[in-house]
């Protein structure tokens, strides 16, 4: 009876959720709807998808700010109205132009970042609220609702399942459906019921007090796993940081692993600040200091390859991340617990300068990359009279300095801003016609360190098969460096029978024309003509070559063969030397 009564309280709390919450649940169940069409039909209705969740954010911040008001009717109606309000303007003046590009996911994913956390410091300026207590409700909420989600979604599921196979097939695309309105409908409305009123009545205080407690289970792990796990995930990064200053970061692995690290600790030190023991005081006094030199080494460390490599928006937000964690750990080093909400108000600051112009991830990558192409352009003397010059001669570094910045514009639909360039630029198409050379993905060293060398036919041009009579699929590689002689097809021609294999014999690979008897008829060796392939093109990747470069013809006794690569790839990485080919044979008998 007792869990009975816990269901029903939980369905009068999301009830309670509704009233609160009245354009949230219009606006998640729009999305919903939305989403179920895009699953459905394959409509793309991504545009209308992000202004309605920038809805729900600014919906409910706007309650975080105005509830328990005088007139709270009044204050709901208008607040709800701006919310509803901004969210149709930045769908028509900043999502307008939406074309695909990554940048317009982020701006939408950093904003309701900076979003949430306002809902987590108004209350605290409002009402007084301890930023730490709340900070844990928000998490225990999160994980309660992700706990019975996943239980609830399972159990369905499972039910679903046993339907589909025992006694009639269901819709495909029903468990798609039931997922979109399961994680997108029902979760966010149990994760809101789950976040007190505040400032209301004495019975509202207790239960804010009691989400706010932290389970001695949770407790044990935060002080005795987590911790002393931190602790040790520290020890390695020093211990790296050392290995760097003697040998260099050739890996650039202190990236991600600095970025969780400084997310892991500061979320750590919140969660811990009302735990009083020997352990969680000691990770308090030097966790911020820690934390504070690792992530000052990084960001310095970023900004000092700034000018040889410019900017893009990923290492713009890595840096502005270090920058804010450099500052979190000065607070942290300084502050009183509970002055933690100081670290949620600069956190949202931080969110809110990346992706607001001019000083925007956006903006300043995109000029950093145009200014790098620009001056390499410019060194070797590729632009005249506003447009670009084809130059076949440059360094394999300006190729690939030039492939790097073209590629990042590309990617974020910038590539209209680079004089010369149409507005309609296709990377992988117009490329070599604008700059004389193919895109080049080689990283300049590789040779020295050993190379990858990877080739792909150009499918869109036509391929000659002559007076050939059979054609076969074939595909060998002496990646397990062991011994194989495998007969891909059986040619009969004449009421003769003849066998094509592969043999793989050490490093080498061969394609052999076999008769009935076992002779071997004609050899093409597989190595020898990717070997010519690379040296045909000065030992550089291509991702597309006419048919005829990665055409050979081969001649035998009373045969002869055309091997036609689809795709060629040389590794010269490790102490041995990798090939693989994917590639059609046309066969005929003299």
């Amino acid at each position: 009876m007792k869990f009975f009564g816990m269901i029903q309280d939980r369905l009068k709390s999301i009830t309670h959720t509704w009233v609160r919450f009245p354009v949230v649940f219009i606006l998640l169940c729009a999305i919903a709807v939305y989403t179920s069409i895009s699953v459905e039909t394959g409509s793309d209705h991504i545009r209308e998808i992000y202004t309605l969740i920038l809805g729900v954010f600014l919906s409910a911040a706007m309650v975080f700010g105005f509830e328990k008001r005088p007139n709270a009717v009044l204050w709901l109606a208008v607040s709800q109205a701006a919310a509803l309000g901004l969210a149709a303007a930045y769908f028509f003046l900043v999502l307008s132009g939406y074309n695909g590009s990554v940048k317009d996911s982020l701006r939408i994913v950093i904003l309701c970042f900076a979003l949430l956390f306002v809902c987590l410091w108004v209350p605290c300026l409002r009402w007084k609220t301890d930023f730490n207590d709340l900070f844990m409700t928000f998490f225990k909420a999160f994980f309660t609702t992700a706990f019975f989600m996943t239980i609830i979604w399972g159990g369905i599921s499972l039910v679903l399942s046993a339907v589909d196979v025992l006694l009639f097939r269901l819709p495909v695309n029903l468990y798609s459906h039931l997922s979109v309105w399961i994680w997108v409908f029902t979760a966010p409305m149990l994760f809101l019921s789950l976040i007190p009123v505040f400032g209301g009545a004495a019975e509202e205080k207790e239960k804010q007090e009691h989400l706010a407690r932290i389970p001695t289970f949770f407790r044990v792990l935060l002080s005795y796993v987590l911790i002393p796990l931190t602790a040790l995930y520290t020890l390695v990064l020093l211990a790296y940081l050392v290995k760097t200053f003697v040998g260099g970061d050739p890996g650039d692995l202190l990236r991600p692993l600095i970025l969780a690290y400084c997310i892991v600790v500061i979320a750590l030190y919140i969660l811990v600040s009302k735990i009083d023991s020997k352990i969680t005081q000691l990770f308090r006094m030097i966790a911020p200091k820690l934390m504070l030199l690792i992530a000052l080494y990084q960001a310095v460390n970023l900004i000092m390859k700034i000018p040889g490599e410019g900017i893009v928006f990923g290492r713009y937000f890595v840096i502005l991340f270090g920058i804010f964690s450099v500052t979190a750990g000065v607070l942290m080093s300084f502050l009183p617990l509970k002055k933690n909400v100081i670290l949620a108000i600069v956190l949202t600051g931080f969110a809110l300068v990346s992706i607001t112009p001019p000083a925007d991830a956006f903006t300043i990558s995109t000029n950093s990359q145009l200014g790098i192409l620009d001056r390499v352009l410019t060194a070797n003397n590729m632009i005249r009279d506003g447009s670009i010059v084809p130059n076949t001669t440059l360094s394999e570094k300006d190729e690939a300095i030039i492939t790097d910045a073209m590629q990042y514009l590309y990617d974020v639909k910038e590539t209209d801003k680079v004089q010369g360039v149409s507005d309609k630029f296709e990377m992988y198409v117009d490329f070599e016609n604008i700059f004389g050379f193919s895109p080049y993905y080689q990283t300049a060293g590789a040779v020295d360190q050993g190379a990858y060398y990877m080739y792909s036919r150009d499918t869109a041009t036509p391929v000659e098969i002559g007076a050939y009579e059979y054609m076969i699929t074939a595909a060998g590689n002496n990646y397990e460096g062991k011994s194989q002689n495998e007969v891909v097809t059986t040619i009969t021609d004449q009421g003769k029978k003849y066998d094509a294999a592969v043999v793989v014999n050490g490093d080498q690979i061969d394609i052999q024309l076999r008769d009935e008897n076992g002779n071997v008829l004609l050899t093409a060796s597989v190595v020898e003509l990717i070997n010519k392939m690379v040296q045909d093109n000065d030992s550089v990747s291509k991702e597309q070559l006419p048919a005829d470069a990665m055409t050979f013809d081969v001649a035998g006794t009373g045969a002869s063969m055309r091997i036609i690569f689809q795709n060629a790839s040389k590794d010269e990485s490790s102490s041995q030397t990798y090939y693989d080919a994917t590639m059609m044979i046309l066969v005929r008998f003299a």
